[in-house]
């Protein structure tokens, strides 16, 4: 990802710089999701617009862009309409997901489903484009709850082991 979408309240959306370095990143995805991404631009193809490029702030300019995430039914720029077509398509897609879970609710689950799957901090982390682990630990430490349970069960078998070895000998 080497720009954004950014709506400010009351100011017209614009394209800008992402929020940090780390966000700055190759955003990678599996094969069910790019499928899904590919069928939907062969029905919504991304949209050409005039919008502000305020990516190099020092150089902003008007440009054509395209937006991949558009609604062919609304203005792609007005917030909370934009990308609302995929949006309900992947909520549906997950069963007892409310329908008014928006995109950062999403961002969430993606989250959730990575640690509830077995990835490590980093792993999140660099998923999510944080800078440091502790941001993902801060958000998301609730979500590692069998954590304690997984320690206590690895002491177990190591030192159940070493008492099997004692009991032997």
């Amino acid at each position: 990802m080497v720009q954004q979408l950014v709506q400010l309240a009351g100011k017209p959306p614009h394209l800008g710089p992402p929020k940090t370095p780390t966000s700055r990143r190759t955003m990678e995805m599996g094969k069910v999701v790019s499928e899904s991404l590919a069928r939907h631009f062969e029905i919504v193809p991304p949209k050409e617009v005039e919008i502000l490029d305020a990516t190099d702030p020092r150089k902003p300019q008007m440009r054509m862009a395209k937006l991949p995430l558009v609604n062919t039914n609304v203005d792609p720029l007005r917030r909370g309409y934009a990308g609302q077509k995929p949006r309900n398509a992947a909520v549906a897609a997950v069963d007892g997901v409310p329908d008014d879970f928006g995109y950062h609710g999403l961002k969430h689950y993606y989250a959730a489903l990575l640690i509830h799957r077995g990835a490590s901090v980093k792993t999140v982390q660099l998923a999510l484009g944080h800078s440091k682990p502790s941001i993902t630990l801060d958000m998301y430490t609730h979500e590692w709850p069998d954590a304690i349970d997984r320690t206590r069960n690895l002491v177990d078998e190591a030192l159940g082991e070493a008492a099997a070895h004692l009991a032997a000998v």
